[in-house]
């Protein structure tokens, strides 16, 4: 509204400096339509130029004044000037926290503040006060009824003129009211703004849900794009784990033949660390865990407890009946023994016992 521009500004409306004007001729506000010995829709037109005004004629209704004067000078904003008695004034009150949309709030109030649907009127507000501890805005509402001006809207709009303001002169101030401003063309910017803006969040929406597909399948056709490279870099890498693999395998059978038969080499240490050096073996047998000594010595007897004091030895035993020679002072024998942690040794009644 041109009655909130500042001051310093208001000087600058080009309605102020270049414009039409369009004075109606004995318009009486208190008889709407009414005119004192006048035609009725008779306007007095005059030319402001550079801010000073020259009188351009008379337009009734049917004449060709009014078309041929705007033709003359396209562009510049038509205006209708009343007289002052024509505006309706009040001070409204509003929460300041309505300044920001205070004309909406307005339009929707006007039936509540004034006789007057807001489409049944031309108005205008400006700021009066703004009361902060109070939370309170001091308005002045102005506003001139459409119905007082049927007849000159109906003559301009007939000469083709599109009204850009009213102008009303009262003393040294001059007020005008917009008519771009009118509630009409409001709601319809107002929903088309609405509807841009549900468009907008639809395409938003749509965007969100289509976009991390786009994106997926732009990354598996980037990967499905590497997958050629890198496939002799794949086979090396099976080869190796295939070669583990069986590698492990043939260390678990080892290990399990180890743990099933018996380290041949702890034993063979075992028994070079306990058999006395009079002692000799002419056979020795690994099987099933169990260990199987054959051999000569000069005293059998003492073997057993010899080999029963090792830990890598397990209830060790005669196999067989020592027998004595004499001619050397010696005993042959025969020896069982379990091997700790490998196979089962068996009992009297086992095979082999």
């Amino acid at each position: 509204m041109l009655d909130l521009i500042p001051e310093r500004f208001a000087r600058r409306d080009p309605a102020s400096v270049n414009a039409i004007v369009a004075t109606p001729e004995g318009h009486d506000k208190a008889a709407p339509g009414a005119t004192t010995g006048a035609t009725l829709g008779a306007v007095r037109l005059s030319l402001r130029r550079d801010g000073h005004e020259q009188q351009a004629g008379r337009h009734e209704p049917g004449q060709a004044v009014l078309p041929h004067l705007l033709a003359e000078n396209p562009g510049l904003p038509l205006l209708l000037r009343l007289p002052p008695d024509s505006l309706l004034s009040r001070d409204v009150t509003l929460p300041l926290a309505a300044e920001a949309g205070f004309e909406r709030v307005l339009h929707y109030e006007m039936d509540r503040l004034t006789p007057f649907a807001a489409d049944d009127v031309f108005w205008s507000a400006r700021v009066l006060r703004r009361n902060k501890d109070s939370g309170r805005l001091d308005l002045r509402l102005s506003l001139v009824p459409r119905a007082w001006l049927a007849a000159p809207l109906e003559t301009l709009a007939e000469a083709g003129g599109r009204l850009t303001a009213l102008e009303v002169a009262g003393g040294a101030s001059v007020q005008r009211i917009a008519v771009a401003h009118e509630p009409g063309r409001a709601r319809l910017r107002e929903r088309r703004l609405l509807l841009g803006a549900a468009g907008l969040c639809a395409a938003l929406a749509l965007v969100a849900i289509v976009l991390p597909f786009v994106l997926q399948s732009v990354e598996s056709a980037a990967t499905e794009s590497r997958i050629p490279g890198l496939q002799p870099r794949v086979d090396v890498v099976e080869a190796l784990r295939r070669r583990l693999r069986t590698a492990a395998a043939g260390a678990d059978t080892i290990a399990d033949a180890r743990r099933r038969v018996g380290d041949t080499l702890a034993v063979l240490a075992a028994l070079t660390r306990v058999l006395p050096d009079d002692t000799y073996l002419t056979d020795v047998t690994l099987r099933d865990g169990i260990v199987t000594l054959t051999g000569e010595s000069a005293g059998a007897v003492k073997l057993i407890p010899a080999l029963s004091a090792d830990p890598t030895f397990v209830a060790p035993a005669f196999s067989a009946p020592v027998t004595r020679i004499e001619s050397n002072n010696s005993d042959l024998f025969s020896i069982r023994a379990q091997v700790a942690g490998a196979g089962t040794y068996p009992g009297p009644g086992d095979p082999g016992h």
